[in-house]
């Protein structure tokens, strides 16, 4: 963040300031958690049901703080608002511009899609780090606060700005690019995440397409050409279009996907316009996530960067948010494999198929830990009895399932012929962690889920980590 004063804050988001507060301040961060507070930081006191900002002030103001956006009047030095999250998003978008101008060529990527997300701008952010200082969000820090959260950190240096943006409901993307509008809009492809909420894969179609229609009036579309409701997106996007995926007619285009011994991503990346190609060997585990890697490969293209250069940053590269598809051994011997960060039905049947090929190459078996997809909607149920199935059909050793609203998943293995003493069913985690030591020996184990199973605790567990 360029460093700021209140007064200046204040005139931009249209805020009145206590008359404790000093107008000359420095303010060089913004946080929203009162124990991340020090010297130079903003503390956005945001309304909770669980917790209210405003209780917190006092604390932030103790470590440190100058300076505090409320919605309500308290003691201490403050610049009230009418709605803290809006003038949170609407601080951002001037924070932002302000660092444009003081950073001619910084360059701001956004990135959507149902699936891989998180992947894709990581992998997006080591190739940009390796070329100039790079701002990205940290994990999934996709919403109406984590996007103003991870632009707002962008200063005079700044060569890139890396944001993910998720959506529940349409028009939340689009009031996202108001705040970041990005040079370069990735959409990965339009899966059954959310779907619950969208009502169908036409309305979720429509909610990806916002970042397109938000670009910078020179922004490029990079668009996914393997999926067909993404690849229509190209009839609105604006001059500037860089496609990408398996399907010939990409312009970044992947080919011979192969693993390596412990199911290492090897793949070739092409630039059909430019000619140059280069063989990319990463760290990731399973084939599933080679489209991750040619979007963000198309994304650094799109930014100005050579593909070579950016086919080399990947060199090795591996999953760095937590919980998607970590690989870990453990004490016992066995080996866990975490994605529980997450799970919808194209991740899922992707998680099942790229550890069961693990486990095959390796001559050991798999223990499926899996869990509730949420937000299915009306297609929940036929969504897990179609998991239960994938799991059937690759020949899982053991499945778990936990929670009632996963028991789809067992019914549909069942079904399909997984035998029923291979079979568990959990309501929750209760006792879990202990189990899966006791019958664990040299497999596998598959843990997946969506976040709110709490099964990505479970996994920590298993490492060690406090639960």
């Amino acid at each position: 963040m360029i460093p700021w004063n209140p007064a200046g804050l204040a005139t931009a988001i249209g805020a009145y300031l206590s008359p404790g507060v000093d107008r000359n301040a420095e303010l060089t961060d913004v946080v929203i958690d009162s124990r991340l507070a020090r010297p130079g930081s903003v503390f956005v006191a945001l309304p909770g049901t669980q917790a209210n900002g405003l209780d917190f002030v006092a604390d932030a103001v103790a470590n440190g703080s100058p300076l505090a956006i409320v919605g309500e009047p308290v003691p201490g030095p403050t610049a009230l608002v009418n709605d803290p999250v809006a003038a949170l998003g609407h601080l951002a978008e001037v924070a932002l511009r302000r660092a444009r101008v003081a950073s001619a060529n910084m360059k701001v990527i956004g990135v959507t899609g149902s699936v891989g997300k998180t992947t894709t701008k990581d992998l997006l952010a080591r190739i940009t780090a390796a070329t100039g200082p790079t701002v990205a969000a940290e994990g999934s820090f996709n919403n109406h606060l984590g996007v103003p959260l991870t632009v707002i950190k962008a200063g005079r240096d700044t060569a890139f700005v890396i944001v993910e943006m998720g959506a529940n409901h349409e028009g939340e993307i689009a009031s996202l690019v108001r705040i970041a509008p990005p040079d370069v809009g990735v959409v990965l492809g339009v899966g059954k995440a959310h779907v619950g909420e969208f009502g169908s894969r036409e309305a979720i179609a429509r909610a990806k397409a916002e970042i397109v229609a938000g670009l910078m009036p020179d922004g490029t579309a990079v668009l996914n050409m393997d999926d067909q409701l993404v690849r229509a997106m190209a009839f609105g996007a604006p001059e500037g279009l860089i496609t990408f995926g398996f399907d010939g007619m990409a312009q970044i285009h992947g080919s011979r996907r192969t693993l390596g011994p412990a199911g290492q991503l090897h793949l070739t990346v092409c630039d059909q316009n430019s000619g140059e190609t280069a063989r990319v060997e990463t760290a990731l585990v399973g084939r599933h996530l080679a489209i991750n890697v040619v979007a963000a490969i198309a994304a650094a293209v799109a930014a100005g960067i050579p593909l070579p250069r950016a086919a080399n940053a990947l060199s090795g590269a591996t999953a760095s948010s937590p919980h998607r598809m970590a690989i870990q051994d453990l004490p016992g011997g066995a080996t866990l494999v975490d994605d529980s960060y997450n799970a919808n039905p194209e991740s899922m049947a992707a998680a099942v198929d790229a550890v069961a090929k693990l486990g095959k190459r390796a001559g050991r078996g798999v223990i499926a830990v899996l869990g509730e997809m949420r937000e299915l909607g009306k297609e929940s149920s036929v969504e897990h009895l179609r998991a239960g199935r994938i799991v059937a059909r690759h020949e899982i050793d053991r499945l778990i399932v936990v929670g009632e609203g996963a028991d789809g998943i067992h019914l549909g293995a069942a079904a399909h012929g997984m035998p029923s003493q291979a079979i568990e069913f959990w309501p929750d985690t209760e006792g879990l962690v202990g189990h899966l030591k006791s019958i664990a020996d040299q497999e596998f184990i598959l843990i997946k889920g969506s976040h709110g199973t709490g099964l990505w605790k479970v996994a920590d567990a298993l490492v060690g980590e406090d639960s």
